[in-house]
């Protein structure tokens, strides 16, 4: 395994309710430098976080929840948040990809992995201490299935064992996602938003194809082509051909 590009504190739980309310409890207690990284990792979570009220279940020791606490970005303003995502949700793909000779995996706008079968492998929720616009902290939330096999239908899961029919070393996808996304946040630091970017939208799930979405403040269903993320993170969507643009709590996927 590759060196990291940043150096790591590692914190170690064997259960925790979430990650991220972990970090944020606890954020204060670690140094500050932009530099150094600090994740939280956990073999169990009782209640882990998703986006909105939603929460990420996972059974003891078969999947991987973690939350890494990151000041490489204060000070960016917090129209620029999105970047985080793309970052992570690259970095994750990549590492998943690596199993597979064909496509089998997409990255769901704004922040889930979805499998070839159109179920949920794993999710990311990124929470950020705004100050005057800038942003102050940011902790990234990851939940990732893997050797689980069982999931209750409305959950729509899959993990990569039941993909593959095979067990995985946590330890190792683990550290392998982690220096992804160093190197992906490198790549951005090297090269640009739009070089990240460029691989983000080639990836996004149900690009270039008509899919059927619900949008709330309408209260109306409609059909549409995704075809990019603009320069704020908001999903370009192609209706009546006309490209339109949606934040995440305008709009739904409907498989």
């Amino acid at each position: 395994m590759k060196k990291y590009i940043w150096p790591i504190n590692f914190i170690f739980l064997q259960e925790v309710d979430s990650t991220n309310t972990y970090a944020k409890k606890h954020c204060s207690n670690y140094h500050q430098e932009n530099e150094i990284w600090y994740i939280i990792l956990s073999n169990y979570q009782t209640r882990g976080l998703g986006y909105g009220k939603n929460i990420w279940y996972a059974e003891k020791r078969k999947n991987l929840t973690f939350s890494i606490i990151l000041n490489f970005f204060k000070n960016f303003s917090a129209e620029k948040l999105y970047i985080i995502n793309i970052i992570v949700s690259n970095a994750i793909h990549k590492t998943l990809s690596i199993f597979s000779k064909k496509k089998m995996f997409w990255i769901k706008w704004p922040n889930d992995i979805i499998s070839i079968d159109n179920k949920k492998i794993g999710g990311i929720l990124t929470e950020n201490n705004i100050l005057i616009n800038k942003i102050y902290k940011t902790i990234i939330g990851i939940g990732l299935n893997i050797n689980q096999i069982k999931f209750d239908n409305e959950w729509n899961a899959t993990s990569l064992k039941k993909i593959f029919n095979k067990h995985f070393q946590l330890h190792y996808i683990f550290r392998h996602i982690v220096f992804s996304i160093q190197e992906e946040l490198f790549y951005f630091t090297k090269y640009g938003e739009n070089f990240i970017k460029h691989y983000y939208t080639e990836n996004l799930y149900l690009k270039n194809k008509i899919s059927s979405f619900y949008f709330y403040k309408s209260e109306t269903l409609k059909k549409g082509i995704i075809r990019s993320v603009d320069q704020h993170g908001f999903l370009i969507i192609e209706i009546d051909n006309e490209l339109l643009t949606f934040s995440q709590k305008e709009i739904k996927f409907l498989i």
